[in-house]
């Protein structure tokens, strides 16, 4: 299920829920309580089907929890018919900004940022492909140094092999079943037959899935790859000792 929806649709309905519980003068802090926990157990039920990631549901909680807690301190000081002091106007603003921090990092950690202001935030080089997707926690120190090693001599073994390999199916992808083929030839031009492959597909952050490749003919493999979501992905393209990375954005 899409993020936008589950934490806005959940928003929406946290707002709903508490007018309507006030409706039959349920005190504010039952009615909040309510408010937030029924959206809060629904989204919770949704979990089961597909894990969005441990982050994902912390914004979840968080913001259906600091609505219902601004829902409860507004009706209190109306009931009162007293002006509301400082102290709680800065309190709730800082909660609504807190909120809407929340939902942007979700967006960025999702879709990246729009291409527009990455160009604005991030220049550099055009031919240079930039990852703006959160990665999730990574680990300093000699894992992180490991991690570099490996992708220099990714890049190294690659141009010593000195194949040739070309994607198509990725250029304009959608949510759902994307037809992918791999064309491979060696340093000549020979097409490259007898290969063993696999995409790994994943979300930045997410433990990548593995999609095999089939040989179709000399020089040609094909897989289906499932993109069961808008935003950015993460593939990587194992063709025996070749590897090579893309990311992509689903509209």
């Amino acid at each position: 299920m899409e993020t936008g929806l589950t934490l806005f649709g959940g928003l929406a309905a946290v707002v709903l829920l508490y007018a309507a519980v006030r409706a039959f003068r349920m005190p504010a802090e039952l009615a909040g309580l309510t408010a937030a926990g029924v959206p809060l157990f629904a989204y919770i039920a949704t979990l089961f089907g597909s894990w969005p990631g441990l982050d994902v549901v912390a914004i979840h909680i968080a913001v259906f929890i600091i609505t219902a807690f601004v829902l409860v301190v507004m009706s209190r000081y109306r009931a009162r018919q007293s002006r509301m002091h400082w102290v709680p106007k800065a309190l709730i603003a800082f909660f609504v900004v807190l909120a809407v921090m929340n939902a942007g990092f979700l967006y960025v950690s999702t879709k990246g940022l729009p291409p527009g202001l990455a160009r604005v935030l991030l220049p550099g080089d055009v031919d240079k492909t930039v990852h703006t997707g959160f990665a999730g926690t990574t680990r300093h120190g000699q894992e992180a140094a490991k991690a570099i090693g490996a992708d220099l001599s990714r890049q190294h073994l690659n141009r010593q092999l000195g194949w040739r390999v070309r994607v198509e199916g990725l250029r304009m992808p959608t949510v759902g079943q994307n037809a992918v083929t791999v064309f491979a030839d060696d340093r000549e031009g020979r097409p490259l037959a007898g290969l063993a492959g696999e995409w790994r597909v994943a979300r930045p952050g997410d433990a990548p899935a593995s999609v095999p490749l089939t040989a179709s003919v000399d020089g040609q493999y094909e897989a289906r790859v499932d993109l069961n979501g808008s935003g950015l992905w993460l593939l990587e393209l194992q063709l025996d000792g070749y590897r090579q990375t893309w990311e992509i954005r689903v509209p």
